[in-house]
């Protein structure tokens, strides 16, 4: 029997290529999250984080030295960031590159839009791939589609890829998808599993949002090492070989000979390096042991004996490692800013103040946790240690957007190309026509999360409480053009609140005391006693600490917590238009609700 031809133009259906929907949908993002920040202006879209990386790099292309990361004008004379030159080198070269022909102001605002735009067109390649290597090849081309439209919508994600965002989130989040990628393909392919250890080390030498979830998948590693053995010998040493060697690297190219081993807790330094190095070191122990004696039992001892004699090794050297990342925070400061920093808060609190948006920061990375267990259930062997290591890697970051909301975002981003890679493997007929692209979308983080925002008001009604304060950012002076007017006063000491610290750093050459980072507890301190203190007992610490002016922003939320707390202290006064006599307001750069005083020597 001949077969049947289907008619042209009856029935048949044309599929966009991959490429062209990912080159429309980065298109689509890259102007719905940039243009509201370039009609307004793309500095003012900063964040506290982002104008504070400006500076850095505005710094390093001044001449402070690599390995040099102290802010020399945040708390006078200067404190020490936990921040890394692994995100301020690109920047660095786009602006010099861009400088010939722009200037520096326009090279500068040009770099704020690429950078931000350039890491989503990777996240949505990332995420399509992802997809596609875990799918069958009649069902690849759909997998990538899907992948690419969850991922334009996965919201809590996208605003880290707003024009503006240069502080070092997005670029975590697009290194996490590499390694993804690439260790959920390791167990075949040795090249990836040494990339994979690669990408691992780079992403912990930025910031240490992701080691919870490389480290689940490093444990994920050595368990396939212990059940195949010698099956898996060589993609198992290029993960620990890439890991070790990459990890070395990295240290000599970010830190000082001298403080390879210091004991910082909450940047790469001698904890991380020990991790990540030594678990490589431990890793490859492992795989002698398995090539010598080739027993389940020689590799279950051997890999107890290494990660026994690897946490003890971490736990003697660095044992103030094991606390909270915040414990060096002043309680005070805990209660006064960094308990109101949203992205901090477990998902309690946000049960409390933000419940409405509960399904839209938590729905889809849960949801596709479900789909991945029964995928590890229901695959074959041979992609068994896929889903195994996908599924704990998400896991590890679902764990840690419950305890804080910052870990949604690389949940929901990583989650996408997961879930579409999981409904085709759990039901093959959906992948038929568009039906997989319509219940991916069905099931994204935007439908789900405008699902909560719909159903909210309706369960809520009547319901009142507390809920996050989302202040706007030129009334609450957090703005690079509200503190711009400062620029023409003497460069000096300024007293500000938290929150305006790094705009004033990066619109003009003053210093300033108060920053929102935990290292900076002093700075802060000294800010909210002064501030908080009689007009006679703060006069003292401003002569002390040579300050030289204060500014005031009634907007701020700093200014109503310290009325609040202090009626009848030095803000208090201030806001109301009391300045003892050894303050003078100056009148040309102050504005209603923005008042900017000098003090008198």
């Amino acid at each position: 029997m001949s077969p049947r031809v289907q008619p042209t133009g009856q029935g048949s259906t044309t599929e966009p290529k991959p490429a062209i929907v990912l080159a429309v949908a980065w298109a689509i993002i890259v102007a719905a999250l940039g243009w509201p920040a370039i009609k307004a202006g793309v500095f003012d879209a900063l964040s506290t984080d982002d104008a504070m990386r400006l500076v850095e790099v505005r710094d390093l292309l001044a001449g402070q030295g690599w390995f040099d990361l102290t802010q020399y004008r945040l708390d006078p004379p200067g404190i020490a960031m936990h921040w890394s030159r692994i995100v301020d080198a690109p920047l660095a070269v786009l602006i010099l590159l861009l400088r010939p022909l722009l200037g520096q102001h326009h090279a500068e605002a040009l770099t704020l839009v690429l950078w931000p735009s350039l890491l989503m067109a990777a996240a949505l390649w990332l995420a399509a791939t992802i997809a596609s290597q875990a799918s069958a090849p009649a069902d690849r081309s759909r997998a990538r589609l899907a992948a690419i439209l969850v991922t334009a919508l996965s919201i809590p994600a996208l605003i880290h890829f707003r024009a503006g965002a240069i502080d070092h989130h997005n670029l975590q989040m697009v290194l996490l998808l590499g390694f993804v990628l690439c260790v959920s393909d390791s167990e075949h392919h040795p090249a990836k599993a040494a990339l994979a250890g690669f990408l691992a080390a780079l992403s912990l030498s930025i910031g240490l949002e992701m080691l919870p979830a490389i480290a689940m998948a490093s444990a994920a590693v050595v368990g396939l090492l212990v059940w195949k053995g010698t099956d898996v010998l060589q993609p198992a040493c290029a993960f620990g070989a890439g890991l070790t060697v990459s990890s070395l690297l990295l240290a000599l190219l970010l830190l000082t000979t001298g403080s390879l081993l210091n004991p910082v807790c909450d940047a790469f330094g001698g904890p991380i390096l020990l991790l990540c190095a030594g678990g490589g070191i431990a890793l490859l122990a492992i795989a002698g042991a398995s090539w010598l004696r080739q027993d389940l039992w020689t590799r279950l001892t051997a890999s107890a004996l290494a990660g026994a004699l690897l946490l003890g090794a971490f736990l003697k050297s660095y044992p103030g490692c094991v606390a909270s990342p915040y414990a060096q925070v002043d309680p005070l400061l805990v209660n006064f800013w960094l308990g109101r920093v949203a992205e901090t808060m477990p998902v309690s609190e946000i049960a409390q103040l933000q419940p409405q948006k509960l399904l839209g920061y938590y729905a889809f990375p849960l949801l596709t946790l479900g789909l991945c267990v029964a995928a590890v259930i229901g695959c074959t062997p041979q992609a068994r240690f896929r889903w195994i290591v996908s599924t704990g890697t998400l896991a590890a970051l679902f764990g840690v957007s419950l305890w804080e909301l910052r870990g949604a975002a690389a949940a929901n981003i990583v989650a996408a190309p997961l879930c579409v890679a999981a409904i085709v493997r759990l039901r093959t007929e959906v992948v038929a026509g568009w039906r997989l692209v319509r219940v991916a979308l069905l099931v994204s983080p935007a439908t789900l999360g405008g699902i909560g925002l719909a159903v909210w008001p309706a369960l809520a009604a009547g319901r009142a409480g507390p809920e996050i304060a989302m202040p706007d950012l030129a009334a609450s002076c957090q703005t690079i053009s509200s503190a711009a007017p400062l620029a023409d006063l003497p460069p000096g000491r300024v007293m500000a609140p938290i929150d305006s610290g790094p705009a004033i750093l990066a619109a003009t050459r003053h210093s300033v005391f108060a920053g929102p980072y935990h290292r900076n507890n002093d700075g802060n301190l000294v800010m909210v006693h002064t501030m908080m203190d009689t007009p006679e007992a703060a006069r003292e610490v401003l002569r002390a600490r040579g300050v030289d002016y204060i500014l005031t922003c009634n907007g701020s939320v700093d200014q109503e917590d310290l009325v609040r707390l202090a009626p009848e202290g030095l803000a208090a006064q201030l806001g109301r238009g009391e300045a003892p006599d050894y303050l003078e307001r100056i009148q040309a750069v102050s504005k209603p609700g923005w008042s900017v005083w000098r003090v008198r020597k």
